[in-house]
């Protein structure tokens, strides 16, 4: 009995812990994420991607596991996962988890009280249009059985697949808007057209560059930037992403 006394402490202890651990109050801004674009499927090279962010709303830090997988889509898709950017690092094509096997020791993710992490979520199409749909899930790094949040990332790129093709003529001449000189030392422009009325540019790691009005027959200015790659988003008047495609400086 006296045993079993001193070992109630402990046991509460544990009892308690693994409760709170069970209760996280985890939050993911924005939810169940969409992105409905055209791009250029001749490039093979071409990515698109979204972002959410997970914060812990708790009074302490959590150790957590990620894992996210493909529920629909197609299999010539590549994924790639960014975790808290230059800090966390982006892990290696089809790597989506931190714990998947390949890794020669599982790290769990680190979530102070009050704090945020954010994940971006690349699919490469390899030039393969379609519609596709991703689950993040997180759990306790000890117990990836007891499924804390559920996210869900959705891509629709230039058509079909049961998720409302784009077939319209409308949108068939947006998706012949290209970017020109491309490469280019210094600037570029876009096909004649009626649709685009604003353009981010990216680098490669996902850094937004500039941001900037866009109307027909504009020159945009690259001058400034190191030369490599680059990825132009073209968006519409309601700020809706018609088309991203790679820009290489030179």
């Amino acid at each position: 009995m006296k045993q079993i006394l001193l070992f109630l402490p402990l046991i509460f202890f544990l009892l308690s812990n693994l409760n709170i651990l069970k209760s996280q109050d985890l939050v993911v801004t924005p939810d169940d994420l969409v992105l409905d674009t055209i791009i250029d499927l001749s490039d093979q090279f071409i990515v698109v991607k979204l972002s959410s962010t997970i914060t812990n709303n708790t009074n302490q830090g959590v150790e957590l596991a990620w894992k996210i997988k493909q529920i629909s889509g197609s299999s010539e898709w590549k994924s790639q996962v960014s975790v808290n950017g230059a800090s966390g690092g982006s892990f290696a094509w089809e790597i989506m988890s931190n714990y998947d096997p390949a890794f020669p020791s599982p790290t769990p993710l680190v979530l102070d009280s009050g704090g945020n992490s954010y994940f971006d979520l690349s699919i490469r199409p390899t030039q393969v249009a379609g519609c596709g749909t991703f689950e993040l899930t997180l759990s306790p790094f000890l117990d990836t059985t007891d499924i804390l949040l559920t996210e869900i990332y959705t891509f629709k790129i230039n058509v079909d697949a049961d998720c409302n093709p784009l077939v319209s003529n409308e949108n068939w001449n947006k998706n012949q808007v290209t970017i020109f000189p491309n490469p280019t030392t210094d600037y570029f422009s876009i096909t004649n057209n009626s649709y685009v009325k604003s353009i981010q540019i990216f680098n490669v790691v996902g850094k937004q560059m500039a941001i900037t009005p866009y109307q027909n027959g504009d020159v945009v200015s690259v001058a400034n930037f190191p030369n490599g790659l680059y990825l132009v988003r073209m968006l519409d008047d309601d700020g809706d992403v018609l088309k991203t495609t790679r820009l290489a400086k030179r």
